[in-house]
């Protein structure tokens, strides 16, 4: 797992402030290794994560260089050689071992999304990459290899709140730096649901297993990222007869584990971190509001697994 720290400066607004400290499973950056961090002043996040141990199975190699990359299309593009990596937001850290990251600068103007014609579209959209940094030279350059990517998430950067319509999920985006799980709906059609009762299920409740969840109920316990202490939900599929109106829908990864007939699941709905709190003091801070989808979804991602080419998941539903 990784944790994130706001060590330094005052977000400019309440809901980036909650963001920075909600998303700490999630977030992640740093400064360049090859120079002091006291020479490059104090960190605005810090993070705490470690690599997946499946590294060691690289021969020869004791250590990865890790780095938030954006995409300069946005939301569109999985090919990790179309990224732009932010050096500031880079280290190199040994296999199967925890690493503590800070990020000492905003993404610049070229982490930006722009338009065909350069305009900027008011957003960065960021994956978090592992690689070889075969000639030692801090950044990735010719000749280095992508070895992995931090399944199921990217990390959005809004300068200042974004409108519905310019936004690539389809929804207001508050100003902040925080991640967003993947598929997110963006503008792509799905089947909203009807019933009012929820079709008997409390979404988002524990479980173990699918008879927890009542008749219309599935317990989710893993996608290409756990659901800590079981999430109840509704799945879509070709034979659901019964689809909860006060829900979000999320859409299965394309690289993740859930059933082939299994489209989507309807998930708890949610405005802030707040309501996706569960009871007990050990349940605490498991589970947060995405800002993209308005779903409780696992604040887990830290471990990034290393070892291959990096399959990238797709922003949007429809795999673009």
């Amino acid at each position: 797992m990784a944790l994130l720290t706001h060590t330094q400066g005052t977000p400019k607004t309440a809901a980036a402030s909650s963001l920075l400290a909600a998303f700490g499973l999630l977030c992640f950056g740093c400064g360049d290794a090859l120079v002091d961090a006291q020479f490059q002043g104090l960190s605005l996040w810090q993070v705490t994560g470690n690599t997946d141990t499946r590294a060691a199975q690289i021969e020869g190699v004791d250590h990865v260089r890790v780095a938030l990359f954006w995409n300069p299309k946005g939301e569109r593009g999985t090919h990790p050689a179309e990224l732009v990596e932010q050096r500031s937001a880079s280290m190199s850290t040994p296999l199967g071992a925890p690493f503590v990251l800070n990020m000492y600068q905003h993404p610049g103007a070229e982490h930006i999304a722009r338009t065909a014609s350069g305009l900027s579209r008011g957003f960065g959209i960021a994956r978090l990459l592992a690689y070889l940094d075969k000639d030692q030279n801090g950044y990735f350059s010719d000749g280095d290899s992508f070895v992995g990517v931090l399944p199921n998430r990217v990390f959005a950067f809004v300068p200042a709140e974004l409108p519905a319509w310019a936004s690539p999920t389809s929804l207001v985006m508050p100003e902040g730096l925080y991640p967003l799980s993947l598929p997110q709906r963006c503008d792509v059609a799905v089947t909203m649901g009807t019933d009012v009762a929820n079709c008997g299920v409390k979404l988002g409740a524990s479980c173990k297993q699918d008879s927890g969840c009542g008749t219309n109920g599935v317990c989710l316990r893993e996608t290409d990222v756990p659901w800590p202490t079981g999430y109840c939900v509704v799945a879509d599929t070709a034979t659901t007869t019964c689809r909860p109106a006060r829900s979000s829908y999320y859409g299965v990864p394309k690289y993740g584990l859930s059933p082939i007939e299994v489209k989507g699941y309807y998930l708890q709905v949610c405005n802030q971190d707040a309501d996706c709190e569960k009871p007990g003091i050990r349940n605490s801070g498991l589970y947060v509001c995405d800002l993209g989808l308005r779903a409780c979804v696992p604040n887990v991602g830290g471990k990034l697994p290393v070892g291959e080419l990096p399959a990238l998941e797709p922003f949007c539903i429809d795999g673009s």
